[in-house]
């Protein structure tokens, strides 16, 4: 059956925009954040850290159309991920 898709177009991005989602039960936290376009797409940059005191270099990147960044964004929230600001040690 037909799914209605969200309008991508209505979520602005913001200059320099960047977000942060963290799952404490899985010890995990991701960035996503715009990444270069071409002339054919937007792209976001999604990368992966573990939760702890030091976290270095993140443990997985992905470069993802925008749209299925925000879909991810929105997924992740909804089965319990929780928005975080950006962490001052990265």
């Amino acid at each position: 059956m037909w799914k209605r898709q969200p309008d991508f177009a209505k979520f602005e991005e913001k200059p320099g925009g960047e977000g942060w989602l963290v799952n404490p039960h899985e010890g995990l936290m991701i960035q996503i954040k715009p990444d270069q376009p071409t002339r054919h797409a937007q792209f976001v940059l999604v990368s992966t850290y573990r939760l702890g005191k030091r976290r270095g270099q993140p443990i997985r990147r992905q470069r993802m159309l925008r749209h299925l960044g925000i879909e991810m964004w929105m997924n992740l929230q909804r089965i319990g991920w929780e928005r975080s600001s950006a962490p001052k040690e990265l």
